[in-house]
């Protein structure tokens, strides 16, 4: 007798007999595919960059459509206030907050928070508290304009710079609007320049079959100049260049004008594009004193003739939109630092609305590009 029951027995004590064993369809190695010819380095990055293009324009288009079609989400509450040294009520300094990037956002609501603090008789003296890499040109330039109708309308009552982190490029520009100027001793500015940020893929586009079609009127003319896709011509960079030098030009009558006799040396030896750290922006008469906000709010009340400053900080709540595009703290752009984002799930989201602007176009900017 066998060790085992015959096919079909029952096994001893009635079980059932165990089940045949299962097999699966032979293992094939190597697996299909796998010696698959892959795509080369430079399809894959030419693929990449489109599609980040692509992505970047879609993204800042649904930005700026939903900003204008909801301009009530963002940030339509009124001006607040916060009292940051007690004092007497009719001796006021008020603070207003430039930080962020610089863009034409910035600019409204720089020019609503100087309403705000122009239509307030308590206010005796204004503090500028600037914390920003610059921005945009024409931004930039409108703060500063605004600065001056200020000044003019209202002589007795003078204007301080407290400069925080960074007060570059555009940031700089704002502050040499002001009758005088702080830089705390970490402070990194100066970077007086003019940047036009470009890319150009043509060449791996064309080696890709990838051909620039764009019709412009006039038809040779430069209504396409710095396209990203066309062959890069030297009589369209020297046309940009000419735009570069006129605002250039502009920011260095801003600082001749505004650090007037203050200077250590010729405008041209100074306007260089360096950033330069407090001591040495000190040593150039780009500044005129080191020390930090409280300083400032000690000048700005010594100059206006005040015994017992009380010293006010206006800002302007952002909305939801606003909040998207860094400032869910209420540290967007004019009024706050220079991060923020929201909350969701645990984790911080945000959507730098300049950085995609910048990303997609050109433009001219008073901006530092080394953070």
């Amino acid at each position: 007798m066998g060790m085992y029951p015959s096919p079909g027995a029952m096994p001893p004590g009635g079980m059932p007999p165990p089940p045949p064993p299962m097999f699966g369809p032979p293992m094939m190695f190597p697996p299909p595919g796998f010696f698959k010819p892959q795509r080369s380095f430079a399809r894959v990055i030419f693929t990449t960059l489109a599609t980040a293009v692509f992505g970047l324009s879609v993204t800042l288009n649904l930005y700026l459509l939903l900003y204008a079609g909801l301009g009530g989400l963002g940030g339509g509450q009124g001006i607040t206030q916060e009292t940051v040294v007690a004092g007497s009520s009719d001796e006021r300094v008020a603070v207003i907050p430039v930080s962020g990037i610089i863009l034409k956002r910035t600019a409204e609501r720089f020019d609503e928070l100087l309403t705000s603090v122009e239509k307030d008789k308590n206010v005796k003296a204004v503090v500028l508290d600037v914390d920003t890499l610059g921005g945009a040109v024409a931004p930039s330039d409108e703060i500063h304009a605004r600065i001056l109708r200020f000044k003019k309308e209202h002589p007795g009552k003078p204007v301080v710079v407290t400069m925080g982190s960074f007060a570059t490029s555009g940031g700089y520009y704002i502050s040499c609007a002001g009758d005088y100027v702080f830089a705390q001793p970490q402070t990194l500015t100066g970077n007086i320049g003019v940047i036009l940020p470009r890319f150009n893929f043509s060449k791996l586009a064309q080696s890709y079959g990838v051909e620039e079609v764009t019709v412009t009127a006039p038809e040779h003319g430069f209504k396409n100049a710095g396209s990203p896709f066309a062959p890069i011509k030297q009589e369209e960079n020297q046309y940009l260049q000419g735009l570069i030098d006129d605002a250039y030009g502009k920011f260095k009558l801003v600082v001749s004008t505004g650090r007037q006799g203050r200077l250590t040396k010729k405008i041209d030896d100074i306007a260089n594009g360096k950033v330069y750290t407090a001591s040495e922006a000190m040593a150039l008469g780009l500044v005129d004193e080191l020390g930090y906000a409280n300083d400032a709010y000690a000048k700005a009340a010594s100059l206006a003739g005040l015994s017992n400053k009380e010293v006010v900080r206006y800002a302007k709540p952002v909305g939801i939109l606003e909040a998207l595009a860094g400032g869910a703290d209420g540290k967007s752009n004019v009024g706050g630092g220079a991060t923020g984002g929201v909350t969701v799930n645990g984790v911080n989201v945000k959507i730098d609305a300049g950085l995609l602007d910048e990303l997609s176009r050109p433009r001219l900017m008073y901006l530092w590009r080394g953070q």
